[in-house]
């Protein structure tokens, strides 16, 4: 009889704790479709209080025009001729909807203006503080671009703006004049051998070898140095920073990560190239040497005056 009460005690031990995990799954399940109908809710909210600025119709209530769009990205088309193509359908001001978010596309030149140049427009959050680092590695930082303190940025604009006035630039129109002279030989050559041109990489080269140039002062000459590892590491970049800031889950399959080493490894070579170019500048400036009368010179004298 002992053992049977024993026995008897274990049993309904058993069933009370069978019960409890019961309990807790339902509760746990219970508020799940709590948060999704509050989220469902907070949804309907955003659309009846957006809903008033036109648009195309959603794909869904919850993922909005998300599927359309990553339909276009997964086809290898461009997206933003599906922009353009709502642009011309809905107007120059549009909303697009994903999840709880809401996007303005505008197109108006008025209406861009205003949004770039008055401070009431602040940037967006998630997408420069994603930019501050590319799959981990440092990118741009809290930079010029990033700053989303108005006070921080105004700062950095004030010591980059006597480098990019009209005046200054006018200055370097030799820099300018010399790479287009550069590149009309090269073409010239190209076409004398009944050579094919790849118009884009040229372009590409021309215009690095032009903000090399007139930024740092650096002779890159890409033109003849096809092998210079920058146009590379540059396009690895913006491939990268397309793919990390539109898909947030795309550094999770283990079929990217050559891909994410890439781009990692080419993060690092601009920002200690370009680390290394400004240390040896202020080097120089501070040993009296002469010093080219570039942006980064300017910037450094712009800057050494106390504007930080």
């Amino acid at each position: 009889g002992h053992h049977e009460l024993s026995s008897l005690r274990k049993y309904g031990t058993f069933l009370f704790l069978c019960r409890l995990d019961q309990l807790f799954v339902i509760c746990l399940l219970g508020l799940i479709f709590i948060a999704f109908l509050c989220f469902c809710l907070y949804i309907k909210y955003i659309h009846l209080k957006y809903d008033h600025i036109p648009g195309p119709p959603r794909d869904s209530f919850i993922f909005g025009h998300l599927p359309t769009i990553q339909r276009e990205m997964s086809n290898d088309r461009v997206v933003h001729d599906k922009f353009l193509e709502w642009a011309e359908t809905y107007g120059p001001v549009y909303r697009i909807n994903g999840l709880h978010a809401v996007m303005l596309c505008v197109t108006c030149p008025d209406t861009t203006k205003e949004v770039l140049m008055s401070p009431k427009y602040p940037k967006a959050p998630l997408f420069y503080k994603r930019l501050f680092n590319l799959f981990g590695q440092r990118f741009f930082g809290n930079g010029l671009v990033t700053a989303q303190n108005h006070d921080e940025w105004y700062k950095q604009r004030r010591i980059m703006d006597p480098a990019f006035s009209s005046l200054y630039l006018r200055g370097q129109m030799g820099a300018f004049n010399e790479r287009a002279e550069k590149l009309m030989d090269k073409l010239a050559d190209m076409a004398d051998t009944n050579t094919a041109a790849n118009m884009q990489h040229m372009f590409n080269c021309v215009t690095l070898d032009v903000i090399t140039k007139v930024a740092f002062g650096v002779e890159l000459d890409l033109l003849k140095e096809s092998d210079s590892p920058f146009p590379n590491a540059i396009e690895m970049c913006l491939k990268g920073m397309v793919l990390y800031v539109r898909d947030l889950t795309f550094q999770l399959y283990p079929k990217n990560k050559k891909f994410i080493n890439e781009v990692k490894k080419s993060c690092q070579l601009l920002r200690s190239t370009g680390r290394q170019w400004i240390n040896e500048r202020k080097m120089a400036v501070q040993n009296g040497e002469d010093v080219p009368k570039d942006i980064l010179t300017q910037i450094l004298k712009t800057a050494g005056k106390g504007m930080l």
